[in-house]
C-alpha cells in the first residue's frame, strides 16, 4: 500500500513538474504556425528562395524558440543575464544574401517573443506580415498589367526568370527603352546588336517575341530560356 502511494505520489510530482510546459504548449505551436504561414506566404507570392527544407524548418522554429526562451527567463534576472551569456556563443555564419531575408528572420523572433508575452500581439504581427506580403503581390500585378514595373528582377530572390536572347542587324528602339532589359552589346564595326532580356512571367516573353516578327530581317536570330534561375 505505501509502495502504490508513493509511486502515485512520484506520478503526481512528475506530471506537475511538466504543467508548465504543457499549459505553453499551445502557444508554442501558435507560434511555429504563424511562421509556417508566413513562409507559405512568401512562397505563394513567387519567392522561391524560401520555399527549401531549411528555410522551411527556420521559419517555424525559429519563433518557437524565441518564445521558450522569454518563457525561461522572465521574471528572473540571473537567468537572463546567465542566457545572454550562453546565447552570445551561439552565432548565425550563414551569410544572409538580402535585408528582406534579415528582417524576416527578425520579424520570426518578435513574433515568439510578443507570443510570450501578448499573444494576441504576436499572431496580430503574423497576420499583419501575411497581409503586406500580399498586398504588395496584388499591386505589383496590377502595376504589371498598366504596363509598369514597380520593382526589378532581383538575382538573388531565386526566381524563375524567363530569358530572351536576341541579335539584330541594328539598334531597335522597343527593345532599347524595354524595362525588362538587362544587357546590350552592339558591334560597331558591324552595326549588330545583342540584347538580352528577362521576364518572370512566360506571358510576357511570348508577347514580346510576337512583337519582334513584324521586324523581319531586322532580327536575325532569337532564342527563348524558359525557366532560368536568376543566380
Amino acid at each position: 500500500m505505501d509502495t502504490l502511494e508513493e509511486f502515485l505520489r512520484a506520478v503526481r510530482d512528475f506530471l506537475y513538474d511538466f504543467k508548465p510546459g504543457v499549459s505553453a504548449l499551445p502557444l508554442m505551436i501558435t507560434a511555429g504556425l504563424v511562421g509556417l504561414l508566413i513562409r507559405t506566404a512568401l512562397s505563394s507570392v513567387g519567392q522561391r528562395w524560401v520555399a527549401t527544407y531549411h528555410h522551411t524548418m527556420t521559419y517555424m522554429l525559429l519563433p518557437v524558440t524565441a518564445f521558450v526562451i522569454t518563457r525561461v527567463i522572465a521574471g528572473n534576472i540571473s537567468l537572463s543575464l546567465g542566457m545572454i551569456g550562453a546565447l552570445s556563443i551561439v552565432r548565425f555564419r550563414n551569410p544572409v544574401r538580402n535585408p528582406f531575408e534579415l528582417v524576416t528572420f527578425f520579424a520570426l523572433v518578435t513574433i515568439g517573443v510578443a507570443i510570450s508575452a501578448e499573444p494576441s500581439l504576436g499572431i496580430a504581427l503574423g497576420v499583419f506580415i501575411v497581409l503586406v506580403i500580399y498586398g504588395v503581390a496584388l499591386y505589383e500585378k496590377f502595376a504589371s498589367k498598366n504596363h509598369h514595373r514597380p520593382f526589378s528582377i532581383s538575382f538573388a530572390e531565386g526566381e524563375a526568370v524567363h530569358t530572351l536572347l536576341i541579335q539584330s542587324s541594328g539598334r531597335i528602339q522597343s527593345l532599347d527603352e524595354a524595362e525588362t532589359l538587362t544587357q546590350l552589346l552592339e558591334d560597331r564595326s558591324s552595326n549588330e546588336c545583342s540584347y538580352v532580356l528577362n521576364f518572370r512571367t512566360r506571358a510576357e516573353l511570348d508577347e514580346t517575341a510576337r512583337s519582334l516578327e513584324v521586324l523581319g530581317p531586322t532580327v536575325l536570330s532569337l532564342e527563348m530560356r524558359i525557366g532560368q534561375s536568376a543566380s
